[in-house]
């Protein structure tokens, strides 16, 4: 169905009391101006105008505007309607003017003013779809402040957009929802708590949640992952803690995605000691711990430097079955690294190269990265030297020998350029071209130098390119 009018024009009505008010234009004139869009044969609907006229003057503090604004528009058969007599009446109240506030609500009991629900509804969905969100938010407003009728679709929508903008609107509308004993749709819960995160309302988040819960919204595995999710992501771990041992109280399994997330939630406020306990619970429930558990923790204890629960970790998780990925080999072999364990580092690699071939070659970079950032440049060599023909290795090499070059162990690069070339003659250009396009980002020319000369001497690179100004001045 088509909306009642344009949502650009509706847009362009809605802007006349800002006009009013900026450019002290006379009420007459707007409405004539009114009448004159109207008589040009657009299809106008006369009841949603004057609820976005009058709104906006409201808006502006021009509430004796406003009034006359709807007697007017009455008079000349606009038919004001329950909403917008309820926008004037709402102003008076907020300006603490009780007499015209009764005024004027006895005034629409008179005339027997009645909302117009399908109007709105095609009002808003239009708005909404021209990406006018801020004006979709100040009707929505309107009506539900007013208590008047939405339907669920609307609201729905409605605050997956304004969650984007207003977090605080967008919350409004979804109480306003479930004070209706209407549940919220999954795809409104999730855009609505992204808003929340975004905007560190986690105390609004627990809220809204919490009534949600007492009403039986949560049924399934799904719906309580997702309430332990957005909790822990807004930092509401004890809340989040608490859902769980309600869905254990109801003879439910929270299901190990629901521990992983307040696990998250914990070690990211370094809740370590929290986070034993929730490893612990989990045995005792009968929930195995899966990857992205180990993963979480072994992350966690490297990142703080705690090598003996990494090293226990790594163990238990390969003793269970649990395969590692490269998150987990890389945490574990960079934490080595870090304390200069580089054998140790070494074993953990080459368990990655048993495991699977692939996967070591994603690993190897950053062993390599590790080691050089350390200095253990000797043990990155001996690395790339012992390494099997099936594992990918040419960025590896590309970073050990520029590596090499920015801290000036020339000579140690040229024993690997000359091993490269014995060993991997079929990758060996390749990798020079690759080096060589690598080092314009030497943070010092001298070693660059140094390592051009001996590769342009040994024939080693067919074309130096924009480094042969180096060797020049060099040779002279």
């Amino acid at each position: 169905m088509a909306p009642p009018w344009p949502a650009p024009r509706l847009l362009l009505l809605r802007r006349l009391p800002d006009a009013l008010a900026h450019f002290s234009l006379l009420l007459d004139e707007v409405l004539r101006l009114v009448d004159a869009v109207h008589h040009q044969g657009d299809s106008i609907n006369k009841s949603v105008v004057a609820a976005m006229v009058v709104d906006g003057l409201c808006r502006e503090r021009r509430i004796e505007d406003a009034w006359r604004a709807l007697e007017d528009m009455r008079l000349r058969g606009w038919k004001p309607d329950f909403v917008a007599y309820r926008i004037v009446s709402e102003g008076f109240r907020l300006s603490e003017r009780a007499e015209e506030e009764g005024r004027i609500l006895k005034q629409k009991r008179k005339l027997g003013v009645a909302p117009r629900k399908e109007d709105y509804r095609e009002v808003l969905l239009a708005l909404v779809s021209g990406r006018q969100i801020s004006d979709a938010k100040e009707m929505a407003e309107a009506i539900v402040l007013g208590d008047f009728p939405i339907d669920d679709d609307v609201l729905n929508l409605l605050v997956c957009s304004v969650s984007e903008v207003d977090a605080d609107a967008a919350i409004m509308f979804c109480k306003f929802m479930i004070g209706k004993e209407r549940f919220p749709s999954i795809q409104m819960i999730v855009q609505l708590c992204e808003g929340l995160c975004k905007n560190g309302k986690g105390d609004e988040m627990w809220e809204m949640f919490r009534v949600l819960l007492d009403k039986g919204y949560c049924t399934s595995e799904r719906d309580y992952h997702l309430v332990v999710s957005f909790l822990g992501k807004a930092g509401k771990v004890r809340e989040a803690y608490d859902v769980i041992k309600e869905i254990k109280r109801k003879k439910l399994d929270p299901g190990i995605s629901s521990y992983n997330s307040l696990m998250v939630a914990l070690c990211r406020n370094d809740l370590l000691r929290p986070a034993k306990k929730l490893w612990d619970e989990m045995f005792t429930s009968g929930c195995s711990p899966n990857l992205q558990t180990y993963n979480i923790l072994i992350t966690k204890f490297a990142e703080i430097g705690e090598s003996e629960q990494v090293q226990q970790l790594f163990d238990h998780m390969v003793l269970k079955g649990v395969a590692p990925d490269s998150t987990t080999y890389t945490s574990v072999i960079t934490m080595l690294c870090q304390e200069n364990k580089y054998e140790q580092a070494e074993e953990i690699f080459n368990k990655s190269v048993a495991q699977d071939p692939k996967l070591a070659s994603s690993v190897l970079t950053v062993f390599v990265i590790a080691l050089c950032k350390q200095g253990g440049f000797k043990a990155a060599v001996g690395v790339m030297s012992s390494l099997p023909s099936n594992i990918e290795s040419f960025n590896s090499h590309v970073i050990l020998l520029k590596c090499l070059t920015d801290v000036e162990e020339i000579e140690m690069a040229s024993e690997h350029i000359k091993w490269l070339r014995r060993y991997c003659s079929s990758a060996f250009q390749n990798i020079m071209n690759e080096l060589m396009a690598s080092l314009s980002t030497s943070a010092s020319l001298q070693p660059v130098r140094k390592l051009v000369c001996y590769l342009h001497s040994q024939g080693l690179v067919n074309e130096v390119g924009p480094w042969m100004k180096l060797i020049e001045d060099d040779y002279a």
